[in-house]
């Protein structure tokens, strides 16, 4: 039988997809835009183009892959535990936020996006930290032999479409930059080469046999 993401891990994931666009492009952004690119996230941590802590960004970037590779493609382990950590840190994060007694904002001066985040995140955050752990319990009681979602020719084709908008976002955010518009089209390429990642690696068509 081949395995299918039930409802549970689908609407996890896909949290976990929205939850990685501030990460996703404050990494593209600092490789690509250079020293010209400032930026800031989780707990504090900034700099400037790949300063600062960008090695962090990476690490922290690195762990969001491997929990969207490792969910589409059948929940394998070390899913299970790469998955409570990402929400472990997520809820610290937002946690540090709600508690703060500062008014937290999140900026996007490119896009112009600038909106309050302190009361809104971190409550959804608890809930799907939750909703983590339920599935984790779920999965262990799960005895059934499932056996990884086949790579199909539309996951081959979305991947190499990701690895294509590379070189676009370099002419756009490293060389066009200047020019508002260019940029604004090169980081909504960054947003949507996110999403492209993500569905590169949905089990398309799986099906029970």
């Amino acid at each position: 039988m081949e395995w299918k993401p039930d409802r549970l891990i689908h609407l996890i994931l896909l949290y976990v997809m929205l939850s990685g666009f501030t990460y996703w492009l404050p990494i593209i952004r600092g490789l690509f835009d250079g020293p010209s690119y400032s930026w800031s996230g989780w707990m504090g941590i900034g700099g400037t183009g790949i300063g600062g802590q960008y090695w962090l960004l990476l690490i922290l970037g690195s762990l969001l892959t491997s929990v969207v590779f490792l969910g589409w493609r059948g929940a394998r382990k070390p899913f299970r535990w790469l998955l409570l950590t990402w929400f472990i840190l997520l809820v610290i994060e937002s946690g540090s936020w709600f508690f703060s007694t500062e008014t937290i904002h999140f900026k996007g001066d490119t896009l112009g996006v600038d909106f309050s985040l302190k009361k809104i995140i971190f409550p959804f955050d608890v809930l799907f930290l939750v909703l983590v752990c339920l599935w984790i319990i779920r999965d262990m009681r799960s005895a059934s032999s499932l056996r990884s979602p086949t790579w199909k020719r539309l996951n081959r084709n979305l991947l190499i479409l990701f690895f294509c908008l590379f070189p676009l976002q370099l002419i756009l955010l490293r060389f066009l930059d200047h020019d508002k518009i260019f940029e604004q089209i090169g980081v909504i390429l960054t947003i949507f080469q996110w999403l492209l990642l993500n569905l590169s690696f949905y089990p398309w068509k799986s099906h029970k046999y």
